[in-house]
């Protein structure tokens, strides 16, 4: 009877050992997806940003080139497009630039365009505004 006792015994730390096998694996097939879908969201919100940085810039030298003495809408939509082909160049697609003349001597430069998406099913774009009072000569008086 002692050497059943004994057997059983030996065998028991063997069995526990061998157990959890594979245990892993259910925590691994949830972490892994919501880890890479974290990765690929960041990848996403960075593509964002650097396509807002670029937009917001490449619209602030359009407006300038639009607002200048004699700028012309023409030449500031090719500063736009010169800008973002410079500093986003494949980063934004479709870009749209649109310029009005507002009351009050106030020119106005807006631009969207949309970005690669990473996710699938989903669209980001882009908009950036730029408004000024035009720069012109006046007769003081």
């Amino acid at each position: 009877m002692s050497s059943s006792r004994l057997g059983s015994s030996k065998r028991r730390p063997l069995l526990l050992r061998w157990g959890d096998r594979g245990s892993s694996t259910p925590e691994l097939v949830v972490i892994l997806p919501l880890l890479l879908l974290l990765i690929t969201l960041s990848m996403q919100f960075a593509l964002w940003a650097l396509a807002s940085h670029a937009l917001s810039d490449s619209v602030a030298r359009g407006g300038a080139a639009l607002r200048a003495h004699g700028g012309t809408s023409t030449a500031a939509r090719t500063v736009v497009m010169r800008e973002l082909q410079g500093l986003a160049n494949g980063l934004v697609l479709r870009p749209t630039v649109s310029v009005q003349s507002l009351p009050d001597g106030v020119d106005s430069l807006s631009t969207s365009c949309a970005l690669p998406s990473l996710l699938p099913g989903v669209r980001f774009t882009v908009s950036a505004q730029s408004a000024g009072p035009d720069q012109q000569f006046r007769a003081s008086g």
